[in-house]
């Protein structure tokens, strides 16, 4: 594993989540951890030119481990999960969705962007649970995508819009008032930034509330021989879950840095959950 590139840092809530998964699996979600990142990274990158060069090249290399060609690290250690058409099929779907999200620079409505949110938090929740063995209804697994993607959405809000992405429904600006230029100010105290866009902030925290509910629901719904295979997830859910509540309690925060929570309150959670 220690080839595995990049590999989540320690004492974070998806290094608790994988640790909390059954031993064959976390090799495998090792490797699923290392892709999404590197396919962020890339999608959110400015060189439009590099970003597309390189996400086609992962199109290729997902390709070729359907006969076992691929040479890379985290491909390696999925390999023997993505000889199954249902994983490598999710796969494809998760480095598609990381592709429209690289060309997305204006939403209209939520019912817009809610494609590319089931393509990429969909299909990570979904590829992470057949890792893991579960089989859950397709409804839990949207859920559990969806919950995921607004609040890490929510917690780089102060740090990763720009000119080329504003994936905040143009919708939600007008109900807010909130000017895009006003979104883009980067430049301004962090204090400044967080009474302008106060309400804007509230707005998605509500919706990241309402995803959060829809999933305790889904899960609420699992048979008791379901919820075993699901418990890795379930933990990262229940630490993003934490974390918004801290970001709920002081939205001031988001202005400031990367919100986060301590180390002794995440292994508490894992403990309880």
């Amino acid at each position: 594993m220690n080839d595995i590139e990049p590999q989540p840092h320690r004492a974070s809530s998806v290094y608790y989540a994988i640790g909390s998964a059954p031993e064959p699996a976390r090799l495998r979600l090792s490797g699923l951890y290392a892709v999404h990142r590197k396919w962020c990274d890339v999608a959110n990158s400015k060189d439009n030119h590099q970003a597309v060069t390189t996400l086609n090249w992962w199109h290729h290399e997902l390709e070729a481990c359907q006969s076992a060609k691929t040479s890379h690290p985290a491909l390696r250690a999925m390999q023997s999960e993505l000889w199954r058409p249902e994983c490598a099929q999710a796969l494809q779907h998760l480095l598609h969705g990381h592709m429209h999200w690289h060309h997305l620079n204006r939403v209209e409505n939520l019912e817009q962007l809610q494609p590319t949110i089931d393509a990429i938090g969909g299909q990570l929740a979904n590829i992470w649970l057949l890792m893991c063995g579960a089989e859950v209804p397709v409804s839990y697994t949207q859920s559990a995508g969806r919950a995921l993607w607004w609040i890490d959405q929510l917690r780089h809000l102060g740090h990763n819009l720009s000119n080329e992405r504003v994936w905040i429904p143009m919708q939600w600006l007008k109900e807010c008032d909130v000017p895009a230029h006003i979104l883009l100010k980067t430049d301004l105290p962090a204090e400044q930034r967080a009474q302008q866009l106060a309400p804007l902030v509230q707005k998605i925290i509500s919706q990241a509330n309402a995803e959060c509910n829809e999933y305790h629901e889904q899960y609420a719904l699992l048979d008791d021989d379901q919820t075993d295979p699901v418990r890795s997830w379930h933990v990262l859910m229940q630490l993003r879950m934490d974390l918004l509540r801290v970001i709920q309690a002081e939205p001031q925060e988001l202005f400031k840095g990367l919100v986060s929570i301590a180390p002794l309150r995440k292994w508490w959670r894992v403990v309880r959950t």
